[in-house]
C-alpha cells in the first residue's frame, strides 16, 4: 500500500515538472504573450535619457589593484 502511494506521488511530481519544463520550452519558442514591451522612444531620446541621468564628468578614481601587484606588496 504504502510502495503504491509512493509512485502516485512520485508519478505526480514527475507531470508536474514535465508540465513546467513544456510551459519553459514553448515560452523560448514563442516568447511570453504579454512580457517585454520596448519603448517607442528614437536613439537620440534614448541618448538625452542616458546623459541625464549618469555624469561622466562627475566620478571617483579608485584604481583597481593588478593581481602582480597586490602579491608582491604582501
Amino acid at each position: 500500500m504504502f510502495l503504491l502511494i509512493t509512485m502516485e506521488v512520485t508519478k505526480e511530481k514527475d507531470d508536474l515538472e514535465w508540465e513546467i519544463i513544456e510551459n519553459t520550452r514553448s515560452l523560448s519558442r514563442t516568447g511570453p504573450t504579454e512580457g517585454y514591451k520596448p519603448n517607442k522612444r528614437s536613439l537620440e531620446e534614448e541618448l538625452k535619457a542616458l546623459q541625464e541621468k549618469v555624469h561622466i564628468n562627475k566620478y571617483d578614481y579608485k584604481p583597481i589593484p593588478k593581481p602582480n601587484e597586490t602579491k608582491s606588496k604582501s
